[in-house]
């Protein structure tokens, strides 16, 4: 009877035991070379329609604001890995912490994104605030952060950011994550991912296919490390996948989808399949694609929202504007009716008015494929 009481005692310890280490345990995902993912920053997914398409996709990223701790837990019960993206090298003036931002550790204001400003990422300030944005993504379940616009030193960014710098930032999320035993990610950034692809857990790209610098991503390929990566074609159909982003040099060994530039739950795969994920919410302004040539470029990050209950997309690599007028068909009433602010306003094989309210213009973020009334 003794024996008898001590393995049942043993038996409850452990199982109690277990109970505390299953949190963890549930973090402790792996990354490996060629998942299948889904990436949806303009809304949330929508729970109630489980299960989502794309079923087979293991991997989903998801904006770490806009997300309940809810639709993490849902995701992850349907054994998906979520990485949860934010912004880790600028200030949005509609986030919720955005007041806790110092002054003094904030430089210049994007181009043509007047609420949002590059920061001191070396700064103990903007580090406490990204620690409380890591601890979030941990309270809410995440498997992984998403951390965006660490390459400020790329754009004029008025607080003298070297690569160095971004090196350093992005080696210190990596431990702040490892706290949690989250993993993270390497957004863009093309210049640095040798440094850093062994700490690293996974890469996401915008357009290395149409820029032509996949072959970057070498070292994540041999390491076994994913690299999930996005191509903004025009039009963006299921044909798509016949060019350059799916059969550019080095896209095969990449994890790559094709998706509108809203991000949405709109998506293709290269194998010719098709996913509309259903979400809710969703009303933020579509934000531009970047137009780089093969020297790596700055992210540019998405318009503001107007309130902060609506949702908002992700932030893509950045391109110079360009003012020019689109040659578009104009729109019914022969040019006559006007966008509103952040409105698609040219492009090309645009069939929708071609002329802003005023104050604002129709400007080319990406000429001649989309222009946007700023």
């Amino acid at each position: 009877m003794e024996t008898l009481s001590a393995l049942l005692g043993l038996l409850t310890c452990i199982l109690w035991a277990g109970l505390f280490v299953i949190p963890s345990l549930g973090q402790n995902v792996t990354f490996t070379r060629g998942q299948k993912f889904q990436i949806i920053l303009l809304g949330v997914p929508d729970m109630s329609k489980m299960p989502l398409p794309p079923t087979d996709a293991p991997v989903w990223d998801i904006d770490l604001f806009d997300s309940p701790a809810s639709t993490i837990k849902g995701l992850k019960a349907a054994g998906k890995i979520v990485i949860c993206y934010f912004s880790a090298g600028t200030g949005e003036d509609w986030r919720e912490d955005y007041r806790d931002f110092p002054a003094v550790d904030m430089g210049k204001v994007l181009p043509e994104w007047p609420n949002e400003k590059w920061l001191r990422t070396g700064s103990q300030q903007i580090r406490n605030i990204m620690t409380k944005r890591i601890k979030l993504a941990a309270d809410k379940g995440c498997d992984a952060i998403d951390p965006d616009n660490t390459d400020g030193y790329q754009n004029d960014n008025g607080l003298n950011l070297k690569n160095t710098d971004a090196i350093d930032y992005m080696r210190w999320m990596q431990k702040e994550a490892a706290k949690y035993n989250m993993k993270i990610g390497l957004k863009n950034s093309l210049d640095i991912v040798n440094d850093l692809a062994p700490i690293m857990d996974f890469a996401v790209n915008e357009q290395c296919a149409q820029l032509g610098e996949c072959q970057v991503y070498a070292n994540f390929v041999a390491l076994n490390k994913p690299v999930f990566h996005i191509e903004y074609p025009n039009p963006l159909n299921a044909q798509a996948a016949n060019g350059v982003s799916c059969k550019g040099p080095g896209v095969a060994a990449l994890s790559t989808i094709l998706k509108d530039l809203q991000l949405n739950g709109i998506t293709y795969y290269c194998d010719g399949s098709y996913a509309d994920t259903p979400t809710l919410g969703g009303t933020s302004p579509p934000r531009p694609t970047p137009s780089r040539r093969p020297t790596p470029t700055p992210p540019r990050p998405t318009p503001p929202r107007p309130s902060s209950t609506t949702l908002r997309p992700t932030l893509t690599p950045s391109r110079t504007s360009s003012t020019q007028t689109p040659t578009t068909t104009p729109g019914g009433g022969g040019g006559t009716c006007k966008q509103k602010h952040w409105d698609q306003c040219g492009g090309r094989d645009w069939k929708g008015c071609t002329v802003c309210e005023s104050p604002y213009t129709c400007k080319g973020v990406s000429p001649p494929y989309y222009y946007q009334c700023l």
